[in-house]
């Protein structure tokens, strides 16, 4: 089990809290567990490639008013097919191709104060695919 110590941004608050995020393989799929408590509450989420997994516990946590301050919480932040086993993504630009000095770690602490969900994400993502062929 690997541990992450994070910062958390409370929306209703507009502050920093400190959390920290469990993560493991999931041993009854291929997938990974990530679990994090906030306000005594545990907030789990589970799937098969760990941006996927991220996404889930960062909408999640949105829902619960709470923004995850790192990268993987980016609009830019993509992760490639082979690294769906690993904790790292990529931050793309529109009409420039992913490239190995472009990736960082999911969990890298990232100053931000707007915190887009799955959907907003995957929607530039599409964009930037698109960027690509022009």
């Amino acid at each position: 089990m690997e541990k992450y110590d994070i910062k958390l941004y409370d929306l209703n608050k507009a502050s920093e809290i400190n959390g920290i995020v469990y993560a493991e393989e999931d041993k009854s799929s291929d997938g990974f567990i990530l679990e994090i408590t906030v306000e005594n509450k545990v907030i789990t989420a589970r799937a098969e490639g760990y941006l996927s997994a991220y996404q889930e516990l960062r909408d999640k946590l949105l829902k619960n008013s709470f923004g995850l301050k790192c990268s993987g919480s980016l609009i830019n932040a993509h992760q490639s097919a082979m690294m769906s086993y690993v904790p790292q993504i990529y931050l793309v630009e529109m009409r420039k191709q992913a490239l190995a000095q472009s990736i960082v770690s999911i969990w890298s602490y990232c100053d931000i104060k707007t915190f887009p969900d799955t959907k907003e994400q995957n929607q530039y993502i599409e964009k930037w695919f698109e960027s690509l062929k022009a």
